[in-house]
C-alpha cells in the first residue's frame, strides 16, 4: 500500500445527487507515478470511488487506460484502504465501484473490452471478497456490468437501500449501463 495524502474537498454544484468529492493523491514508487482517488459522495450516503493515473487527468479516457507496470494490486489495495478513512467521517456510509472496460490505444482500432465481467471487476472482486468481508458491509456485485456495491449493515433495510442507491445512480449518471 502506498501513503495516501487528502488534497481536497471539491462541492459539485450541479444539483445532482453527487454532492462533493474528496480527492486524495498518492505516488507509486513502483511506477514512479501519481495517482488520483475521487472519493464521490452522493445522496443516500454513498461513495463511489475511482481513481486514475495523474498524467491521463486530461483525458476522457483516465478510467479505461491501463499504466501496464506491473503495480496494479498495490494501487488497488491502496484504493480499498481509504475506505475505513471515509468511515471515520460517514460511519453509516455505503461503497460503490464501477470497473471501468480497458480500451487498447496501441491497436488502430481501440479495441474495448467487454462490459461483462471485465479485468479490472474480477480483481476488484477478489479483494473486495478477501480484505473487505460481510462484518461492516453487505456485499452486491452485478458481473453484467462490472460494478459492485457495499451496503454498510448499519442500514435496517439492506434490500431496500440497495435498490435505493441504484435507483439514484440511475438517475445521476444516465450514462451508466442498466443495473437490472
Amino acid at each position: 500500500m502506498y501513503p495516501i495524502k487528502f488534497i481536497q474537498k471539491d462541492i459539485c454544484k450541479d444539483g445532482s445527487d453527487h454532492l462533493f468529492t474528496y480527492i486524495y493523491k498518492f505516488y507509486s514508487s513502483d511506477t514512479k507515478l501519481h495517482y488520483v482517488i475521487r472519493a464521490e459522495y452522493h445522496t443516500e450516503d454513498v461513495f463511489a470511488i475511482k481513481f486514475y493515473c495523474q498524467r491521463d487527468s486530461k483525458s476522457d479516457f483516465k478510467y479505461n487506460k491501463i499504466v501496464n507496470k506491473g503495480s496494479a494490486i498495490k494501487i488497488i489495495i491502496t484504493c480499498i484502504q481509504l475506505i475505513p478513512e471515509l468511515l471515520v467521517k460517514h460511519p453509516k456510509a455505503s461503497f460503490a465501484l464501477y470497473a471501468s472496460r480497458s480500451i487498447d490505444f496501441s491497436s488502430s482500432s481501440k479495441l474495448t473490452e467487454g462490459l461483462e465481467e471485465n479485468q479490472r471487476y474480477r480483481i476488484y472482486k477478489y479483494f473486495i471478497q478477501t480484505r473487505i468481508g460481510s462484518k461492516v458491509f453487505t456485499q452486491f456485485d452485478y458481473p453484467s456490468i462490472s460494478s459492485y456495491i457495499l451496503i454498510n449493515n448499519t442500514n435496517e433495510n439492506i434490500n431496500q437501500k440497495e435498490s435505493d442507491i441504484l435507483e439514484m445512480f440511475s438517475r445521476t449518471y444516465d450514462s451508466l449501463p442498466d443495473f437490472s
